[in-house]
């Protein structure tokens, strides 16, 4: 199952499992990202407030300066997207930074 990432002029689908695109994820401040993931509390905190609010200031963060994730100035092009995708960082389960199960 699937979703449209939440961010305004944004087609990528979305794993069900992840909150919006990984481009437009690595967008959100890293605060942001980890409020979202100690809310989410490994779905305990899922339809939470805390968490909802946590989704909500993270799509607004991302929404404040829209780049467009194709474009070549958006920030993930030169960040952690491109270091895993070349093997030098591998993402774990267990690493606060993977997309899945953080709504």
């Amino acid at each position: 199952m699937s979703h449209q990432c939440p961010v305004p002029r944004c087609d990528a689908d979305v794993d069900s499992s992840e909150l919006m695109c990984p481009a437009h994820w690595y967008q959100v401040p890293k605060p942001i990202r980890r409020a979202v993931w100690i809310c989410w509390d490994r779905g305990a905190g899922q339809g939470t407030l805390a968490h909802a609010a946590a989704i909500r200031a993270a799509i607004a963060a991302v929404n404040r300066d829209v780049v467009p994730a194709s474009s070549p100035k958006h920030p993930a092009r030169s960040s952690a997207l491109e270091k895993h995708a070349a093997g030098r960082g591998r993402l774990t389960s267990k690493d606060p930074e993977v997309l899945h199960d953080e709504h």
